[in-house]
């Protein structure tokens, strides 16, 4: 009996209503594979916004303007899948008004976020994985990097940054900003098949087993055009890939 083929995407009206729990990935550990996760509730939405119950700990107004990783999980029947969104943080209302209808309003502190572009559907995504995709070579993932060093390879990537090796510990420093291009097989089914631009060295760490080899997490800063909406779709791409090719050693 063959497994039920599970969708890629779902309309989104379908999950983002009053009252369904969503999680929030600020920020990503690049070496760790640690997200800043806050969980919340949707309060009301708009065309234009969907305003969420205030995160604990809080997510305060100095990350108005961020970007942030948006998901909410639909349970069926048979499975629970996690639909996910690239979303802004638009405002934050520490005063909103909970039922303004009911004689005795309560004031809360909430706060807006983007909803997906009109029209669009949610991909699946893994909140715990926190977006990463190991680069297995299978993929045929290339990568080069200016200035240009050879020993370097590709450990894993996300929407927001990607980690790298390297026995060339000397090439970079903490907050040097670095010329990339990840390059994608042209048979992949993908909306964009280079992503480039320039990415900043937030972490280095020596690797436990070789004292000559160290991890590099990096977070992009600038993208070509177009790579910012083909990342998550880039993703999705490969994580489906991953799936089924584990699923036909797993029975």
């Amino acid at each position: 009996m063959s497994k039920p083929r599970q969708p890629k995407t779902i309309e989104a009206a379908r999950l983002i209503r009053p009252q369904a729990k969503i999680d929030l990935v600020l920020e990503i550990d690049y070496l760790t594979s640690q997200a800043d996760i806050r969980h919340s509730t949707i309060l009301e939405h708009s065309p234009g916004e969907i305003i969420i119950a205030q995160t604990s700990p809080p997510i305060y107004k100095s990350l108005i303007g961020s970007k942030l990783e948006a998901s909410i999980v639909h349970h069926t029947a048979i499975q629970s899948t996690r639909w996910g969104w690239t979303a802004t943080i638009l405002h934050i209302d520490n005063d909103y008004i909970l039922n303004p209808d009911s004689p005795d309003p309560v004031n809360e502190p909430a706060l807006a976020i983007s909803p997906p572009p009109r029209r669009a559907e949610l991909i699946r995504s893994n909140v715990r994985q926190a977006y990463r995709l190991d680069a297995d070579r299978r993929f045929g993932i290339t990568l080069t990097v200016e200035p240009e060093v050879k020993s370097i390879l590709l450990l894993n990537f996300s929407a927001g940054g990607m980690m790298l090796s390297t026995n060339k510990p000397a090439a970079f420093s903490l907050g040097q900003e670095i010329d990339f291009e990840l390059a994608f097989p042209p048979q992949a089914l993908i909306p964009l098949h280079t992503v480039k631009g320039k990415a900043a060295v937030m972490r280095m760490e020596i690797s436990p087993h070789n004292n000559k080899q160290v991890s590099l997490g990096l977070k992009f800063s600038e993208l070509n055009e177009g790579a910012q909406k083909a990342l998550p779709k880039i993703l999705n791409y490969y994580m489906l890939q991953e799936q089924r090719f584990r699923s036909r050693f797993d029975g």
